[in-house]
């Protein structure tokens, strides 16, 4: 036999044979796999919902650019949203609501009558959107469409909810379209209110303390069943949001504004000033934020 052949032979049989990884390594590497999964989900599920939590924010922020822009085009008023009590002649039009020349509000056409927008609307006209204001149809089409209510939609709210803001306090009174959105706005500074003091009816200028007082809010309708009212309101002079709280908690029915588990019982909160808190939803959270409080002293 050649000599090279003995010689391949015996590196041959030198070589070890390979194998692959036993059932015992396998496991523990899963097992090790599994431990750093554990330890990992927890950290992205919280940076997962802080970028909502932030996008949110944007959201807000645009709603006040939007708000303030309506301001500074209508003579210093914000939109005009809420019960809207004792118009006068009964109606909510521009000679109901002191508005005559139609200078304060954006309104649009209603069975032959000039209605207030929904609140939505006024704040989506400022940032862009197209909405037709010449029939009561045309508008609820346009409400309708996936571009505006992208203007005001909460990445972290899981279920799209409609609402209602703008209404006549009477028996079969007038109520304006439904609207989808994540957040809620403060009757207190909006509405046509029934209270011993002049209802501000949206003027800024006339906000004692900005700084403190609610604008806009995640949140939700009170009632799908029936009150679908997207509003927060006030009955006495020194409101904040823990009063508030306490007021609906005595009603029956699931009339809830508040959506806990949207950023983990913590609110985003638009207040007058335009900066926006993150607001845990605690008794000494929520009195931080003014209703009423800070309107009018």
């Amino acid at each position: 036999m050649p000599q090279h052949t003995s010689s391949i032979s015996a590196l041959q049989i030198a070589v070890p044979p390979r194998r692959g990884f036993t059932l015992v390594e396998l496991l523990v590497v899963i097992g090790i796999i599994a431990i750093l999964t554990s330890l990992l989900m927890p950290v992205l599920s919280i940076m997962r919902c802080r970028s909502e939590e932030l996008k949110c924010q944007v959201t807000l922020r645009n709603i006040g650019m939007a708000a303030l822009m309506h301001a500074n085009d209508h003579s210093g008023y914000l939109p005009i949203a809420g019960w809207h009590w004792k118009p006068v002649g009964g109606i909510c039009n521009p000679r109901g609501l002191g508005d005559e020349n139609a200078r304060r509000y954006i309104y649009y056409t209603d069975e032959n009558e000039r209605r207030p927008v929904p609140i939505t609307v006024a704040l989506a006209l400022n940032l862009g959107a197209k909405i037709r204001l010449d029939s009561r149809d045309h508008l609820e089409d346009d409400l309708d469409k996936p571009d505006l209510r992208r203007l005001f939609h909460c990445p972290s709210q899981q279920e799209e909810l409609l609402g209602w803001s703008q209404r006549e306090l009477h028996a079969g009174g007038w109520t304006a379209p439904a609207e989808a959105t994540s957040y809620v706005f403060n009757e207190a500074l909006l509405s046509r209110g029934n209270r011993p003091e002049p209802s501000l009816m949206g003027k800024l200028g006339s906000v004692r303390q900005p700084s403190i007082v609610l604008f806009a809010m995640d949140g939700r309708p009170r009632d799908q069943a029936g009150d679908k009212w997207i509003m927060v309101f006030d009955e006495t002079p020194d409101w904040t949001l823990y009063e508030y709280k306490q007021r609906i908690q005595t009603w029956n029915g699931g009339k809830e504004t508040f959506d806990y588990t949207r950023h983990r019982y913590r609110l985003n909160v638009l207040f007058l000033d335009w900066h926006i808190e993150t607001v845990p939803m605690t008794d000494a959270g929520l009195q931080r934020v003014g209703v009423s409080r800070g309107i009018y002293r």
